[in-house]
């Protein structure tokens, strides 16, 4: 056979295509993440980075007076649980005892699902012919501990939790809770409509000839709005609840704290800690195509900046635990 040049250069592209797809297959094995341990940053950066994370969480925690050994929750500087909320959190017993506190729309369908896999538990199956939800699907399998036991674990585990920018999440629980109540009903669009939707529409909609404000839902700043009038210490679904209402990190000395930012590193270092070889597959993500800071300023250029500021202060202590800034939003 006669080499010609556009048989070199099938062969070439041939050879790249095979590197590519060998190198996926490391990557990605039976659906899950695998994390890359060629990473550019030395561990000891990693666990040096997540070190100073905890002491920021521990030094805001100090600020408003909320201590895990807290005896009188009426010293604490701001409205606060008296205790963790140990019916939120997930227990695992199998390999190292692990303690996690799923923070919803960040991260936590893949979290969910890691978990019910290191069981060999076929989430996907169970949600589909249980119709049931991935957090009603790992709770029969992860079931709830009341104190005292739940705190006795808490002492032995590896606890962690997930965050991201309270804004994004915010975002994303508007978008794919209340934006559209016809499409994504398997995730409860609809409860979340009957539950919050018309309601946020019949208190916050005026009359107005703009397009958007004919539908049925309600538009991203009347749902800022209500959050902004809300109680959120009181009242507050667990998909904008601020986390340190839910997950109380001043009441728990979590070991990792994984950001959405460095979220493969804080994984590793996560994996490192209980023993693990792989981690979660994520999931969910619904962009469209739009990069975030798109979305970002599609959805937030809708509000004022007095506004901005006034959902900040909802979620201050969130920005000042875990070092996220409003700076950006201001500007748009």
């Amino acid at each position: 056979m006669r080499l010609t040049p556009s048989r070199i250069v099938y062969a070439f592209l041939s050879v790249i295509v095979f590197v590519l797809v060998f190198q996926t297959l490391h990557t990605i094995t039976n659906g899950f993440f695998a994390i890359d341990h060629g990473s550019s940053i030395p561990m000891e950066e990693i666990e040096h980075r997540m070190s100073q994370r905890l002491k920021q969480v521990a030094e805001t925690c100090t600020k408003y007076n909320i201590h895990p050994d807290s005896i009188n929750s009426a010293d604490y500087a701001i409205p606060h649980p008296p205790a963790p909320q140990y019916s939120v959190l997930y227990y695992q017993f199998q390999r190292t005892k692990t303690v996690y506190c799923p923070i919803y729309k960040a991260a936590s369908t893949s979290m969910l699902h890691w978990l019910l896999n290191m069981k060999h538990i076929n989430a996907e199956y169970e949600m589909k012919t249980k119709h049931r939800q991935i957090s009603e699907v790992a709770r029969q399998h992860y079931p709830s501990i009341d104190y005292p036991a739940a705190a006795e674990l808490l002492k032995e585990a590896k606890k962690w939790m997930v965050v991201r920018h309270p804004f994004e999440r915010i975002l994303s629980a508007y978008r794919d809770k209340l934006e559209n109540s016809t499409i994504g009903r398997e995730h409860g669009t609809l409860h979340f409509y009957e539950k919050y939707g018309h309601k946020i529409v019949s208190k916050y909609r005026k009359a107005s000839n703009n397009q958007d404000e004919t539908r049925i839902e309600p538009t991203f700043a009347e749902f800022v709005s209500y959050l902004i009038d809300t109680d959120l210490t009181l009242y507050a679904d667990d998909h904008w609840i601020p986390y340190y209402l839910f997950c109380t990190p001043c009441l728990i000395n979590y070991d990792v704290i994984i950001q959405f930012e460095t979220l493969q590193e804080d994984v590793q270092l996560l994996l490192n800690l209980i023993g693990e070889k792989r981690g979660p597959s994520w999931k969910h993500s619904t962009s469209a195509g739009r990069s975030k800071t798109e979305l970002i300023r599609s959805y937030y250029g809708q509000l004022s900046r007095e506004t901005i500021s006034k959902l900040y202060d909802k979620y201050r202590i969130d920005f000042e635990l875990f070092g996220y800034s409003i700076d950006g939003y201001l500007s748009i």
